[in-house]
């Protein structure tokens, strides 16, 4: 069973994959904003309750938490029952809920080695953050002997300081480059933009430029890259590790700067190049795909730092942590 927010992407996604979903009605929490918080705590109670009377039917061995304010009503209500919750956390550094409910877990299965130190008194097991089925069955391609196949994306969603700056500074690098290729995952709210300056492109240019607001297929499209611009998103991140791909990172500016975080083992390693949300512009983005194309052994260095950092087995060992949660509950019990 899965439990998600009533009207949230959830309610689609999960039954969409075949699950059984029940939501519950809550709501997020700005804590800049004093109604924000005044409506989530007056939801939590009743929330709290709806899960409380799940668990009872459902009966579970294991609850496991995904993060995000909708997992604290079903956590609290499974620990208030003594029932083992595992805790998943994709961000290096914590999410609110996460840090509330850690200490009474069974178990939290990080993303990043870094969230331990942030979670004292928590039993953290560095997993790695599980990637899709479909992107660990794929065999990336090798690197050939010159960058020349770039990815960008700014999620499904896209980014507009992405999307702008690799606009103000396509036609350059295509023209200086004859052998390179842009491939652009923009977001719906910008396409209309993306689409009318791929039209000004002149014909040559325009078949090595392939843009649209989503890729179904961007596993696929990592995978054939040789280079990825985007976010630092925790999910995307890992798959571009597990495949082994070199990355430039514009971390999201907002939501605490939590991007700035997942970024930085990336950085550390040497599996990406940093640049910070307000120096995106055309000429910054240029410079590095430019730099990088000029300096082959840096961005093989990069594609190699990036494998090693990957961790394809990141569900199995998630896997394990719930199992042996379970099995820690039926020695208890018996």
């Amino acid at each position: 069973m899965v439990v998600g927010r009533r009207g949230g992407v959830a309610e689609r996604l999960v039954t969409e994959a075949g699950l059984e979903l029940e939501t519950l009605d809550i709501s997020g929490v700005d804590v800049s904003n004093p109604r924000s918080v005044v409506r989530a705590l007056s939801q939590l109670p009743r929330a709290t309750f709806t899960a409380r009377r799940l668990l009872r039917r459902w009966r579970p061995d294991v609850v496991v938490g995904a993060g995000g304010y909708v997992c604290v009503p079903v956590v609290g209500a499974a620990q208030s029952q003594r029932i083992p919750v595992v805790l998943m956390e994709q961000n290096a550094y914590p999410g609110r809920a996460t840090r509330l409910l850690a200490r009474r877990a069974r178990f939290v299965a990080a993303s990043f080695a870094e969230t331990a130190r942030l979670l004292s008194g928590a039993r953290v097991v560095h997993t790695g953050n599980p990637i899709r089925r479909e992107v660990r069955a794929l065999v990336p391609a090798p690197l050939s002997d010159a960058l020349r196949n770039v990815l960008v994306t700014g999620g499904s969603q896209g980014a507009r300081r992405i999307n702008n700056a690799v606009l103000g500074c396509t036609r350059e690098l295509l023209e200086r480059y004859r052998d390179l290729g842009i491939v652009h995952q923009c977001g719906k709210l910008d396409w209309e933009t993306v689409r009318a300056a791929a039209a000004g492109l002149a014909p040559a240019l325009a078949l090595r430029y392939h843009a649209a607001p989503f890729f179904d297929d961007i596993a696929s499209r990592i995978a054939g890259s040789d280079l990825v611009l985007m976010r630092a998103g925790g999910s995307s991140l890992a798959e571009c590790a597990a495949l082994g791909r070199p990355m430039i990172l514009v971390p999201y500016p907002h939501a605490g700067g939590h991007q700035r975080f997942n970024a930085a083992p990336y950085i550390k390693g040497g599996a990406a190049v940093l640049i910070d949300d307000a120096e995106c512009t055309p000429e910054r983005v240029e410079a590095e795909i430019s730099r990088l194309r000029e300096q082959p052994q840096e961005w093989r260095a990069m594609a190699e730092n990036s494998r090693a950092m990957g961790r394809p087995d990141a569900a199995a060992a998630v896997v394990e942590l719930i199992a042996q949660a379970s099995r820690d509950t039926s020695r208890t019990a018996a």
